[in-house]
């Protein structure tokens, strides 16, 4: 069977179900969560993706992401923690934004979570996982954003400039 996933609109309005292929091509919009994985250490996981991904292979990235069918933002976060790195915890919801580039077209729902649990990465989607403390990676991003998706970069741009450091913010 052919899996569908969610076509939204410039606004994020639900149009339907489409091929997942489809999204390949660049012409439509879809959606996707994310999660910024904090440890104790104050370390963010990030993710280095497989050469075999369609968007943005060989790149680091949020630890988790994707959609299907008609998933929320939240049942798409818990289903991929589990897919992608083997954990089951507690997240909240911090912002939603849309990055549309020639690959790839989607409203992003970023989620923020904190745990010391072993991670077991899915080598299909991750090739290598890696904890970088969050300090630096705001540095890094800035100094070397071409080893980052650009939906990463433009993400975590925002994460640091309204929400990192709040102390309203939750991290469990």
């Amino acid at each position: 069977m052919i899996e569908q996933n969610i076509e939204v609109d410039i606004n994020d309005s639900q149009i339907g179900l489409r091929p997942r292929d489809d999204f390949y091509t660049g012409k439509y919009i879809h959606r996707s969560s994310h999660l910024i994985l904090f440890n104790s250490k104050n370390e963010i996981l990030l993710q280095h993706r497989t050469p075999t991904k369609k968007w943005y292979p060989n790149l680091f990235t949020y630890s988790v992401s994707g959609t299907v069918a008609n998933e929320s933002y939240e049942e798409c976060i818990e289903r991929e923690m589990q897919e992608e790195i083997g954990i089951s915890i507690n997240v909240k919801r911090l912002f939603t934004y849309p990055f549309f580039d020639t690959l790839d077209k989607a409203w992003r729902c970023v989620f923020i979570g904190k745990t010391d649990d072993n991670i077991i990465p899915d080598a299909r989607e991750i090739q290598e996982i890696k904890w970088m403390d969050a300090d630096e990676l705001k540095r890094d991003i800035l100094k070397n954003s071409d080893i980052y998706s650009p939906p990463f970069v433009e993400g975590m741009k925002k994460y640091f400039n309204e929400f990192y450091g709040n102390e309203k913010q939750i991290r469990n």
